[in-house]
C-alpha cells in the first residue's frame, strides 16, 4: 500500500471513529427516531450526512481554512452554534416531544420532510468543534499530493459513512421490539437527550 492510500485509510478510520462517537448529531437523530416516523428520522439522518459532505468538500477546497481566517470567526461561531444547540435542547426538554415529530398541525408532508432534513443539516453545521475537527483532520492526515479524483472519492465515502451510521441508528431504534421498551420510557429519554444537547451547547458558549 503506497503512502497516499495509507493516508486515505487512516483519514477514513479517524473520521469513522469521530462519526460513531455520540454528540449533538447522534442525539438529534435518536430524538427524531423516538418522536417521528422512520421516514422523517431517515431524512434527519440524511441532513446530518449532507452536512458531513459539505464539511468534507469545504476541507478539500480549502474553504474551512479561509473561514478560520475571518476576523472574529473563532469568537462568533461558538456563540451561534452553542446558542442553536441550547435552543434545541431546551425545546426538547420543555415539550418532551423533540422537534414535535409529525404532529405539527396542518403541516404538509413536503414541509415536514424539509424541516426534518434542515434540522439534521443545521445541527451538524452549527457545531464549531466540527469545523475545527475537519480542519485538523485535513491538515494533519491527508497528503497534499492526493489527486482530485481521490479527493472526490474521499468526499463520497465520508458522506456514505455518515449516512450509513445514522441510518442504522434510526433503523435500530425503529425496530418493533426495541420500540416497546423505548416507548415506555420515551418522555424520560427525550428529557435526558435534551439535557445532553443543552450541555453540548452550553460548553460551546462557555468556550470549553
Amino acid at each position: 500500500m503506497n503512502s497516499t492510500w495509507f493516508d486515505m485509510v487512516s483519514f477514513l478510520l479517524v473520521f469513522t471513529i469521530a462519526i460513531v462517537t455520540p454528540g449533538p448529531n447522534f442525539i438529534m437523530v435518536v430524538n427524531t427516531s423516538l418522536t417521528a416516523t422512520r421516514r422523517t428520522a431517515l431524512l434527519t439522518a440524511l441532513g446530518v450526512a449532507v452536512g458531513s459532505g459539505i464539511f468534507a468538500l469545504a476541507g478539500m477546497l480549502g474553504l474551512i481554512v479561509m473561514l478560520k481566517t475571518l476576523p472574529h470567526f473563532d469568537a462568533i461561531a461558538p456563540l451561534i452554534g452553542g446558542g442553536y444547540l441550547v435552543w434545541l435542547g431546551l425545546r426538547m426538554v420543555s415539550c418532551r416531544a423533540g422537534m414535535q415529530g409529525d404532529t405539527a398541525p396542518g403541516e404538509r408532508p413536503a414541509a415536514r420532510s424539509l424541516r426534518a432534513f434542515r434540522i439534521g443539516l443545521l445541527t451538524n453545521l452549527s457545531n464549531p468543534k466540527a469545523w475545527a475537527f475537519y480542519l485538523s483532520l485535513f491538515t494533519l492526515v491527508l497528503a497534499p499530493q492526493t489527486s482530485g479524483g481521490l479527493q472526490v472519492l474521499l468526499v463520497l465515502i465520508m458522506f456514505m459513512i455518515s449516512l450509513g451510521w445514522y441510518s442504522a441508528v434510526v433503523l435500530i431504534i425503529r425496530r418493533n421490539r426495541f420500540r416497546v421498551l423505548l416507548d415506555r420510557f420515551q418522555p424520560h429519554i427525550q428529557g435526558l437527550l435534551g439535557l445532553l444537547l443543552f450541555g453540548f451547547g452550553l460548553r460551546l458558549l462557555l468556550g470549553r
